[in-house]
């Protein structure tokens, strides 16, 4: 007999959250049954050749962002997670943006203010980078490391405060304090003296300064550095908020471009990575497209959707693999995944075999499958298998979840207004609401 479906751990809708949970109860579900998305090559992003990930929204990023640090934490490289969304709050963007310089350009005839970050981004990604960088990771460079650390004013510091790196005010204080903060190695100590005469643009000119001699610390090949950009994505509240946070993002992608590629070969013991949502891709592409080239060139794209008229899906293994690292934890036998089909699942659901229902109504999209999966789950989570009536009776629940994550994909093109969302009326069947 199979186990209650409640011992099938199929994830949470957020892939950080199913880590953080797991973490807490020693479950290796994640880890275990992870599933790399079609066409994409992990040694690209481990090597750091490849630093972008994007894809829709649900279609796996985060679990692939957070795979790539599971390889690079067991590796011995040091990793800091920076959420974007739920890292930085309304308050902290408005001081961020509050005293930014900005010109008035021209769209389609149309006079648009365009505001620029990258110099805020640069000081936050080289400040947490080089912060997380120790003596003893680096055979060749240190005085290098000591200067370019005082220079950029955490040199025996410790604070991680995101917005103390990213204000333009703190930036300039951080610019003024770090050239006095000598000493400096030799050829740094000459550029410094040099630029301090005029300190209009200090800050500019000390990124340029780390930028050519950074190359300098040699930092063992197993004693990586990391820094992983999540949740990239916009507020939608108000006009202001959103043209705001359009131009943060495009900036911090064109700051983590600029960065790899400042790193090159000879600092490949360096990366940034950087996930964002197509959506927002698309709407950045309006005001920077040279981000966007960067992003097909060195990023890897989540899409699940290979062979669409075969019901043996990649993603359907996600499903599968969950399963048999459930019953592992769990003491059972893992079941072989075509009888796991058989087993936890009825064979077909309103018409279709039941893969092809999954498919159909998940929209290849990982978190729709889990979503749809656990609900019936919970539903009957002392039953050894899910049957059609759970399916049947949470389907409308399903779609209303399912429409929410629409709705987010849709407001990066249209107003509130125009995405008016609808459900059946009583004695429609709730299935009709997704993919028929």
């Amino acid at each position: 007999m199979s186990m209650p479906v409640k011992n099938i751990k199929f994830g949470e809708i957020d892939a950080k959250n199913e880590v953080f949970e797991q973490g807490r109860t020693g479950s290796h579900v994640f880890k275990n049954s992870f599933q790399i998305p079609p066409g994409i090559e992990m040694h690209k992003l481990t090597s750091g050749a490849k630093y972008f990930i994007h894809g829709q929204k649900g279609c796996g990023k985060t679990a692939l962002l957070l795979y790539l640090k599971s390889i690079l934490d067991e590796s011995n490289c040091k990793t800091k997670t920076i959420l974007f969304k739920s890292g930085i709050t309304e308050p902290e963007r408005q001081k961020i943006a509050a005293g930014q310089g900005f010109q008035i350009v021209q769209q389609n005839d149309i006079p648009v203010v365009e505001y620029d970050y990258k110099i805020n981004w640069l000081w936050y990604i080289y400040r947490n980078l080089l912060r997380e960088v120790s003596e003893d990771q680096v055979f060749e460079g240190k005085d290098t490391l000591s200067s370019l650390k005082r220079l950029l004013g955490i040199h025996a510091e410790t604070s991680t405060s995101f917005l103390s790196d990213l204000t333009t005010k703190r930036i300039k204080a951080h610019a003024k304090a770090g050239i006095g903060a000598g000493p400096f190695s030799g050829e740094i100590g000459a550029e410094i003296e040099a630029v301090s005469q005029n300190d209009e643009n200090i800050e500019i000119e000390i990124i340029e300064i780390v930028e050519r001699h950074i190359g300098k610390v040699k930092i063992y090949p197993r004693r990586r550095t990391a820094l992983l950009f999540d949740e990239l994505e916009l507020f939608w509240n108000k006009t202001d908020q959103r043209s705001r946070d359009l131009f943060l993002i495009r900036d911090l992608l064109y700051a983590v471009s600029r960065c790899n590629q400042t790193f090159g070969m000879d600092t490949a013991a360096l990366m940034v990575v950087a996930c964002v949502r197509s959506e927002v891709l698309h709407e950045v592409n309006r005001v920077g497209p040279e981000i966007s080239r960067d992003v097909d060139d060195f990023g890897v794209r989540v899409n699940w959707n290979v062979t669409i008229e075969n019901e043996n899906q990649p993603i359907l293994r996600i499903v599968e693999a969950k399963i048999n690292a459930s019953e592992i934890e769990s003491d059972e036998e893992p079941t072989h995944p075509e009888e796991i089909w058989v087993k936890y699942f009825p064979r077909s659901a309103f018409g279709r075999k039941f893969k092809q229902y999954i498919l159909d109504n998940a929209m290849f999209k990982p978190r729709n499958i889990v979503n749809m999966l656990t609900l019936a789950r919970d539903l009957r989570p002392d039953d050894h298998s899910i049957s059609f009536s759970s399916i049947d009776q949470v389907q409308l629940e399903f779609s209303k979840r399912t429409w929410r994550e629409i709705e987010e994909e849709l407001s990066g093109e249209y107003s509130s207004d125009d995405v008016t969302p609808w459900f059946p009326p009583a004695g429609i069947r709730a299935q009709q609401l997704c993919c028929a």
